[in-house]
């Protein structure tokens, strides 16, 4: 045995240098081969995604983080064996920013590594080595919800009222977007509706003036409400009114009452708008008892609607002035001298003439009433009235008219604007001058 390793020891140290130097050679040309057969390469990869890592150090404190110009992508070199970029895929290739190392100024440095272990280097490739992030207070607030309605409804209907599920809402995000919104709108579309609608309609955040703003960074407690709009039909009616009462003495009405609403546009259903034809202002609304001047009265016509009718334009209070003139009124009581009645209608063969005794020629008496400024303006000698035969002898069955004196009614006409209380009788004289 101990000869065996004896001998070994010789073989092995005999010519030592030159057997290191064999074993170099063979490296040399291993390695020379290696090259040649599988030499090394270094390609670009685009649009690498960073990878930020400990974000939730942000969310503990309440921060609100974004990327800014896109620095969460890069592009990289990597350097390896040709034989690596065979199975080498840009999923393999990492890129780590780390939040807990957040600058000052808020960048952070991106970090690289390969999951192939082969791929030697990773070097970074463009304008940015750092991501950069906007970060910021995180706010939230509630806001109320607008809506109205878009399109028009089927003719012969109005929209009676429209509703939302949702009277406010709730939105978070960074403080400076939170900060420029007002209210949370909707539209729902009512085109060619003749029956009540509703449908769950989308929300747009818009600022303080109405703008529509586009905040992809603000969170919506919901970005949907119900929108339900009333649809009723309408009706045009006529508008009736009367008075009760009577003036103070010495006072009367003059004329007819006025009002500045005739006809009024109602709404309901088709159901209800079918039982009504007229809206009437009750009499005890427009009491002129004891007045001794123009009474006018403001007065409001849903007050005078029936249950399940509306007046179709619900922003306006629709009012109805009503007028009732009222003036100062006399009587009196005149004499009419008896040249001043013309006779009518005298029966044929008859003469008609007056009393020859002037104490039988007696005045007609005539009582008026009316206005004090048209009354005091009467004068009885300028009143002319006329006696018709024919009626008077209708009016007293009278079929055969005997000669003889005669109290015959007087009929006057003056005018619309004064009532005759009273007219007396003149008395004639008939006669037949064949006999």
């Amino acid at each position: 045995m101990k000869g065996f390793l004896g001998w070994l020891k010789k073989k092995i140290l005999h010519n030592v240098i030159l057997k290191i130097a064999s074993i170099f050679l063979a490296f040399l040309i291993w390695f020379i081969v290696a090259q040649v057969g599988d030499p090394k390469d270094t390609r670009s990869y685009s649009n690498i995604q960073v990878r930020l890592v400990n974000t939730e150090l942000l969310d503990n404190q309440n921060k609100y983080y974004a990327v800014l110009e896109n620095t969460d992508q890069v592009r990289v070199s990597v350097t390896a064996p040709t034989s690596v970029f065979q199975t080498l895929r840009p999923s393999d290739i990492i890129a780590e920013a780390d939040v807990s190392k957040l600058t000052d100024i808020n960048t952070i440095a991106i970090t690289y590594y390969a999951l192939n272990a082969n791929a030697e280097a990773i070097s970074f490739e463009g304008d940015h080595e750092v991501v950069k992030l906007d970060v910021e207070n995180m706010a939230s607030k509630w806001i109320r919800v607008a809506y109205r309605t878009v399109g028009t409804v089927a003719e012969g209907y109005i929209i009676g009222s429209t509703s939302s599920d949702q009277t406010s809402i709730n939105i978070s995000g960074p403080e400076s977007s939170v900060s420029r919104v007002g209210s949370a709108f909707a539209e729902l579309n009512v085109e060619g509706a003749s029956t009540n609608t509703s449908a769950n309609v989308e929300l747009h955040l818009h600022d303080r003036e109405g703008n529509q703003l586009d905040l992809g960074n603000v969170a919506l407690s919901t970005d949907h409400v119900l929108l339900s709009a009333e649809i009723l039909a309408t009706k045009e009616v006529p508008v009736y009114a009367s008075y009760s009462g009577t003036p103070a003495d010495g006072y009367m009405v003059v004329g007819t009452l006025e009002k500045d609403v005739d006809r009024i546009l109602l709404a309901g259903t088709p159901t209800n708008l079918a039982t009504i034809s007229r809206i009437t202002v009750t009499s005890d609304k427009v009491d002129i008892g004891g007045a001794t001047e123009t009474k006018m009265f403001s007065l409001n016509l849903k007050d005078f609607l029936p249950s399940g009718i509306r007046l179709a334009d619900a922003e306006n209070n629709q009012k109805i002035n009503i007028t009732v003139t009222i003036k100062a009124s006399r009587d009196r009581t005149m004499e009419i001298a008896p040249q001043n009645i013309a006779f009518t209608n005298a029966p044929e063969g008859y003469v008609i003439s007056l009393p020859e005794e002037e104490e039988e020629r007696l005045p007609v008496t005539l009582r008026v009433f009316g206005l004090s400024e048209i009354i005091n303006a009467l004068r009885a000698s300028a009143i002319s009235g006329t006696v018709d035969f024919a009626e008077w002898m209708r009016s007293s069955g009278k079929t055969d008219l005997q000669p003889g004196i005669y109290d015959v009614p007087v009929s006057f006409a003056l005018g619309s604007e004064v009532k005759i209380l009273e007219s007396g009788t003149l008395r004639v004289v008939i006669t037949k001058p064949e006999e």
